[in-house]
């Protein structure tokens, strides 16, 4: 395993990090003794970064990675993000009040087995309380020893500045993956600038680009991907889309497309995939989710190699085509 300085900050994480995203339950059935023993293997294998969220299955994805780390927190980096509610009827909210946050981490620790989050990030901006607010409570529970680094998920440049005039902030995650790119227009810039820590999520467009979907593909009700999970997908659309309708053929054709090349390397379009997230000196870490060992071994092939420069080029030809 190959690892990167998470930015300015002192965490050293390996290049590809576990997201626990799935492991709560959110796409569909999981297996619970699965996923702690895939998060075992996964540190054998050399992955120290383990990003999950208090919204994930309710608090469920934390108690699992919780449950399987035990002694081995120590090493290991825990990510773990805030700034997400929900209310008895399981239906979420943006919270990134003082009060929401301190008891929020309280509840993360003890979900995790943990007395100290290693980056606590900000999920998604809340923007009916001042980032003032949201950054003081942030830089407090750093002074108290609770939380080491700062990061924020889903935050625009403007946004980004915002929080910096009161505290720095050691990292970003956004969305980025070869089929959503916005983040290559002024997000990664900007980090790169400024020594913040890029931690690209959906690294694999959400199974996408594994290549195990085809045009006839569907999702179950309770698998966010069908679409039907959320009565108002508001920020969450620009992930949704990409498996609805045109967009979706466009986006099979593409793969179809990008497996030619894959095989060049003897490597999968999924290994492909994290190879080219990865190629992109603006990031740091590519989270990749796993709900079995299978998929863990596949996914780590996904480093450890680079793509030839005009393979590069041939894949930015091909995402620009369709």
């Amino acid at each position: 395993m190959e690892y990167n300085n998470l930015g300015v900050s002192n965490l050293n994480v390996s290049k590809i990090g576990f997201g626990c995203w799935a492991i709560g339950g959110s796409w569909g059935s999981t297996d619970d003794k699965q996923s702690i023993s895939t998060i075992r293997k996964a540190i054998d294998l050399g992955i120290n970064f383990f990003d999950t969220a208090d919204i994930y299955g309710f608090g469920h994805s934390e108690t699992l990675l919780g449950k399987a780390l035990g002694k081995k927190r120590k090493d290991v980096i825990i990510a773990t993000k805030v700034g997400l509610a929900w209310d008895d009827h399981g239906c979420m909210f943006k919270a990134c009040t003082r009060q929401h946050i301190l008891n929020a981490l309280d509840a993360s620790l003890k979900r995790l087995n943990t007395d100290y989050i290693d980056l606590y990030q900000i999920h998604w901006p809340d923007t009916n309380t001042p980032f003032e607010v949201t950054m003081n409570v942030m830089d407090s529970l750093v002074k108290s020893g609770k939380v080491r680094y700062i990061g924020v998920s889903n935050f625009t440049v403007k946004q980004i500045r915002e929080c910096m005039k009161t505290r720095a902030i050691h990292s970003l995650q956004p969305p980025y993956n070869m089929l959503m790119r916005e983040a290559e227009k002024t997000l990664l810039p900007y980090c790169r600038r400024n020594g913040v820590g890029v931690i690209a999520y959906g690294s694999l467009a959400y199974g996408l680009l594994t290549g195990k979907f085809n045009n006839e593909t569907t999702f179950a009700d309770n698998d966010w991907r069908s679409g039907k999970l959320f009565s108002d997908p508001g920020d969450w659309q620009y992930h949704i889309n990409i498996f609805q309708g045109k967009q979706f053929q466009r986006n099979i054709r593409i793969i179809e497309k990008l497996k030619k090349i894959s095989k060049k390397y003897d490597k999968s379009v999924g290994q492909l995939a994290i190879a080219w997230v990865l190629s992109n000196p603006s990031i740091s870490s590519a989270l990749v989710g796993a709900k079995n060992i299978d998929q863990l071994e596949e996914n780590l092939e996904g480093q450890g190699w680079t793509i030839e420069k005009e393979d590069l080029s041939r894949i930015n030809a091909v995402l620009g085509k369709h």
